[in-house]
């Protein structure tokens, strides 16, 4: 700057006009404010300033996260129900941490819920107890981050009797002997976007179970599970499972002898995939299932010609399986796609690779008042031609094949006394 320059000063703004700038930029600033708010709102998102629950730079008070979760807890539940909101940052507890049905749980995607080492208590996150919150009467939610067993014969959420409650976008981990656990009383308790994974290194433990189920009408979509001697264990009835991923790596975690366990009657099973099972991908042991466009990967690791696809006790009758696939690697081939008792089952539309036995399309029919005689409308039955006479081992009861050899037209049943020839004229 040239040191003879004049600097003009400059023009002053009168007290009255600085006080009307002051207050327009406050209101302009309150403006933006609730616009943000509002728009935090519609799409689900908090302010900023709204991070109370985020771990302290100094860490919580001197009795530990646990008490101090409890504390926060308990205010919003005798507000008549709120929701606790964790950020980022790993929350240490030494005994479970109850949820009562007022209070939901949200986290940010890397807060962790971690169980100390020797912790006292058989589960992480309990959910259940007093009463439903004042706005709804549902069990609200809990969402988002994860619930850390921290490799303890631990079960990562336990949910107690209630009802309504949405469990999305989590990741329990490490959770030992469960991964959620939905105890018997309630309903509609569902599972969206969750994953139940043990570290791979760490051996299943004996019993252990990814997900159990023991209530009715609830939801599971998009869950995970990885590591458990039995991945998805259903208890009760009328649930719906869709688009459910269950495996160990048995190498380090050992075998997973069912990845699904039905024992609940009236499940429904849609596009889920039985990944490494030792003993049977589906362990039907509850009448009318509904298994649909599923899959089934035989372990990699097992004996040659061994285990079931679906493997159906007695009690497991009258199910209906449409448009699954079962294979298998040509040095660890499957013994039976369907093995055990078929009474009143439907099979169609299967296919397989890779599999020995047990391979089954049938429609029960005039069989009891559950299968009435199946009614064709239309062109009838096609049968495909046989060229040669059905040899004494081949067939089962009953069938029934129609034989064309260009000289000669028959058809013939199975019977118990053999094959049975009857001539076309």
């Amino acid at each position: 700057m040239n040191p003879t320059a004049t600097v003009k000063a400059r023009p002053s703004i009168p007290m009255n006009t600085k006080n009307n700038l002051t207050r327009r930029a406050t209101l302009f600033g309150a403006a933006i404010s609730a616009a943000g708010a509002a728009l935090a709102g519609l799409f689900g998102l908090r302010p900023p300033a709204a991070r109370a629950g985020e771990p302290e730079p100094d860490g919580p008070k001197a009795d530990g996260w646990h008490a101090e979760l409890t504390r926060r807890i308990a205010a919003l539940d005798a507000r008549g129900g709120g929701t606790l909101e964790l950020g980022d940052g790993v929350y240490e507890i030494d005994k479970p941490l109850r949820l009562p049905r007022s209070v939901s749980l949200v986290m940010t995607p890397n807060a962790v819920i971690r169980a100390k080492p020797n912790f006292q208590g058989d589960a992480v996150l309990v959910k259940g107890g007093g009463k439903y919150a004042m706005s709804s009467a549902t069990a609200g939610w809990i969402r988002g981050g994860v619930i850390d067993g921290n490799r303890q014969p631990l079960t990562g959420i336990l949910v107690e009797d209630l009802h309504r409650l949405e469990i999305a976008d989590i990741s329990v981990l490490n959770a030992l002997f469960k991964g959620v656990h939905l105890v018997k009383g309630g309903n509609e308790s569902n599972l969206t976007r969750v994953r139940c994974d043990v570290d791979m290194k760490t051996p299943c433990a004996p019993g252990s179970i990814g997900v159990h189920v023991e209530r009715t009408d609830c939801k599971f979509h998009l869950v995970h599970v990885i590591g458990y001697e039995t991945g998805v264990r259903s208890d009760a009835g009328s649930n719906w499972f869709s688009l459910v991923h269950v495996w160990n790596w048995q190498p380090t975690q050992g075998p997973m002898k069912y990845c699904f366990h039905c024992n609940g009657g009236n499940n429904t099973f849609s596009q889920c995939y039985a990944d490494s099972p030792t003993v049977a991908g589906f362990f039907i042991t509850a009448p009318h299932q509904a298994v649909m466009q599923c899959r089934i990967y035989y372990s990699r690791w097992a004996d040659d010609n061994t285990g079931a696809g679906f493997l159906i006790t007695p009690k497991g009758r009258h199910g209906s399986y449409f448009g699954n696939v079962i294979f298998a690697d040509k040095n660890h081939r499957l013994a039976k796609a369907f093995d055990g008792d078929l009474e009143g089952a439907c099979i169609l539309g299967g296919s397989s690779a890779g599999v020995v036995g047990g391979l089954e399309n049938r429609i029960p029919s005039g069989s009891s008042i559950e299968h009435p005689s199946l009614n064709l409308a239309g062109g009838g039955v096609r049968l495909a031609r046989h060229t040669a006479a059905p040899q004494p081992a081949e067939g089962e009861l009953g069938e029934v094949r129609w034989v064309d050899d260009a000289n000669a037209s028959a058809l013939w049943v199975k019977t118990t006394a053999g094959w049975k020839r009857s001539q076309l004229t």
